[in-house]
């Protein structure tokens, strides 16, 4: 190995390790024994994570950010790959303005998107409970399945569609059939970043949340605003075990779809 080479290994691994490092430490104050929040700990102890389980408020907002994200993904994947289809596959005027409007809440401020929708939802009575935060969360991740799918589906050739509709199969047979089963993958990884996008959002939860619909995220930071329950580091490492898990199951699926077309 070149110097050069080393150098840029080395560089890189620093960066990785200074990304890390944080969650490695809040992992390792986690199961320490002592009230008071400090690194190193001075032992080893589950106390906080049987904190957390034997909590009411921790598990119910545990639930509701699990079903949540649950149902966040399967809405937002169903209506990001028809639209992706639709803007992919399909020729009318203002396809790329209407392209523009669907991803347009992956790069607008969350904090004005969070007030908007407030203002939008208010009237209807919806502020603080799960279905205000589920049609924003929906609106926020549908974006990136729109991006995911697409880009999928630009991947793909089109002409197996075409020749599976000159055979004689529906719009819905050849989409079944065809079409979603090439971007399988894709699916697949949109759902799960889908999933991890309403299971980690805090700032929609904070201003359409209420006391009946307090999500994990929205919990951890009344905890932090309040007081400085080791609890929270806890938490804060089971969230980072599910974001690992949701990356490990879309990294599964592509190994998965290349070892079938291998």
């Amino acid at each position: 190995m070149s110097a050069g080479r080393l150098a840029l290994w080395l560089y890189g691994g620093a960066i990785v390790a200074f990304l890390c490092l944080p969650i490695a430490i809040v992992a390792a104050v986690s199961f320490g024994p002592s009230v008071i929040v400090h690194f190193p700990p001075a032992g080893f102890s589950w106390r906080w994570y049987a904190n957390y389980v034997g909590s009411g408020p921790w598990l119910a907002a545990t639930w509701l950010s699990v079903e949540l994200g649950i149902a966040v993904a399967a809405a937002a994947t169903a209506l990001g790959t028809f639209a992706a289809i639709a803007i992919v596959r399909g020729q009318f005027l203002g396809r790329r303005a209407v392209e523009f409007l669907l991803i347009s809440p992956m790069v607008a401020p969350t904090i004005v998107l969070a007030l908007g929708l407030y203002l939008l939802l208010a009237p209807w009575k919806l502020v603080g409970t799960p279905i205000a935060l589920f049609l924003a969360h929906t609106l926020v991740a549908m974006p990136i399945v729109v991006v995911i799918a697409g880009a999928a589906l630009k991947r793909t050739d089109a002409s197996m569609e075409l020749a599976a509709r000159s055979l004689g199969a529906g719009f819905w047979r050849t989409l079944w059939y065809v079409t979603l089963p090439t971007i399988r993958p894709a699916l697949v990884s949109s759902a799960a970043f889908a999933f991890l996008t309403s299971f980690d959002e805090v700032v929609l939860a904070i201003f359409l949340g209420g006391p009946g619909a307090a999500t994990l995220p929205k919990r951890m930071w009344e905890g932090i605003k309040n007081e400085l329950d080791p609890t929270l580091t806890a938490v804060s490492t089971i969230l980072v075990v599910v974001s690992l898990a949701a990356l490990a199951v879309v990294e599964l699926s592509r190994r998965g779809e290349r070892s079938r077309q291998a």
